[in-house]
């Protein structure tokens, strides 16, 4: 078999391309083209109420203008906007137009990515539209999408990048549910939805969620300066122990602009299966809590406010299962804000635990020797197990009294003292899911 290679494609055969393109799309499927290349010479048009079909990669340096009402059918694996490259609408700068749409679909089966090497804000796509069941993933570098993302069907995955969408005081998400939305990951940092303001009271969903089975979304009512807000969802508390009376999930905000003035209502969607047990048996004593560094639980407790179900986050039907709680007059923001919900109703006692341990050195010298995690209660009851490397349970305590000094209590390791090195735990408090995390014993 002859191996395919790869097409180049010089001004005067890019011309050809979009003549097939236009008249006969089924001819680029056949000749099974494995990439096309766009070079930084090249002009393309996609005229109004065009529409164009593409089998083959894209690997673009060049200009592609779209104009008002064309349709670009994507069906291959793989978009990638390289340094320099151009997709600008039909106004004079190319970034104050319509645009075209390009449609990812899964006609072909595959998965999609886009990937946009050094992107420039304001030249990325003028109109995104989600058709692919497959999904597709934002690899690479940051997407922008100048005017309006549209969700069909699938998801947006961002891949440790963002995904921007609008300029100031522009930009339009349609289409989104709990089946259809943008996964951010569950780390603490990463990727997430960039969207921009332009001075004057706005009104902004962001629809995200942790993975393709968490829709976690929020709505913004923000009023300041103009500038980009960025949210992105997490699993867990942000610096705290999953406590039974929380939502397991940060809601995590940055902004580009510090500004004083500026004040927010905020609404947080979640799921019933996300809540701690205490948080399921309170729910209507929950409130949108938010992290502060200098308080002694680490987060703000305030008066209950409304839960309301199911889920209007969502431009389709209702998501039932999910609960809606809303903060207003929020203000005094630092560049990066952490929100959550609980149902905690007074100041927890100074022993929680602000950060636990990641590290013991168990020499007989009085410091560090044991592994001591400090409750937030007395009567909290941890269960603590330690792994090691290879994900070998080397201890376990079902009601840990801070006792572990580098020695296992399971196994071929009962009494043994463990070697230096990482190991990893999982900590439970009063039967809540578990916390995992890594430590280090240094002797």
């Amino acid at each position: 078999m002859i191996p395919k290679k790869p097409l180049t494609i010089f001004l005067p055969a890019v011309k050809l391309l979009l003549c097939l393109f236009f008249l006969f799309p089924t001819v680029l499927h056949a000749q099974a083209v494995n990439q096309v290349y766009i070079y930084p010479s090249a002009n393309l048009y996609a005229h109004p109420n065009s529409n164009l079909n593409i089998y083959s990669d894209i690997s673009h340096s060049g200009t592609f203008v779209s104009y008002d009402a064309a349709l670009i059918n994507f069906y291959s694996s793989i978009w990638q906007n390289n340094a320099g490259s151009r997709l600008p609408d039909e106004s004079a700068r190319g970034i104050d137009g319509v645009g075209g749409v390009f449609r990812f679909s899964d006609l072909l089966q595959l998965p999609q990515r886009i990937n946009s090497m050094s992107p420039q804000p304001f030249n990325g796509f003028p109109n995104v539209r989600l058709d692919n069941s497959l999904n597709v993933t934002a690899d690479l570098g940051n997407l922008h999408i100048n005017n309006n993302l549209d969700f069909v069907n699938g998801n947006l995955i961002l891949n440790n990048v963002d995904v921007n969408v609008g300029r100031q005081g522009t930009g339009t998400i349609t289409g989104f549910s709990h089946r259809n939305f943008i996964v951010t990951g569950s780390a603490m940092t990463g990727g997430g939805l960039v969207r921009n303001t332009a001075g004057v009271p706005m009104s902004l969903d962001f629809p995200i969620g942790t993975d393709l089975a968490s829709y976690t979304p929020l709505t913004i009512n923000y009023t300041g300066i103009p500038q980009s807000i960025k949210f992105r969802v997490a699993d867990n508390l942000y610096n705290k122990l999953n406590f039974p009376e929380y939502v397991n999930k940060t809601w995590i905000m940055s902004t580009t602009v510090i500004d004083a003035s500026a004040k927010a209502d905020l609404t947080l969607q979640h799921n019933s299966s996300e809540e701690g047990i205490e948080y399921f048996r309170n729910r209507d004593q929950a409130y949108v809590t938010r992290y502060d560094s200098k308080l002694t639980g680490l987060w703000d407790i305030l008066p209950p406010v409304p839960t309301i179900t199911p889920g209007t986050i969502t431009l389709r039907a209702a998501v039932f299962g999910a609960y809606m709680n809303t903060r207003l007059n929020v203000a005094t923001f630092k560049q990066i804000e952490y929100f959550s919900k609980s149902v905690i109703k007074k100041d927890i006692d100074e022993n929680t635990p602000v950060n636990i341990p990641d590290a013991i050195s168990p020499n007989g010298d009085g410091f560090n020797d044991v592994y001591e995690v400090v409750k937030r209660l007395p009567t909290d009851k941890i269960r603590f197990e330690v792994y090691s490397r290879n994900q070998v349970l080397v201890f376990q305590d079902f009601d840990y009294q801070n006792t572990f000094n580098g020695t296992g209590n399971m196994g071929g390791f009962m009494g043994n003292n463990l070697p230096d090195g990482i190991y990893y735990y999982l900590i439970s408090v009063n039967g809540a899911k578990g916390i995992p995390g890594y430590l280090i014993i240094n002797r």
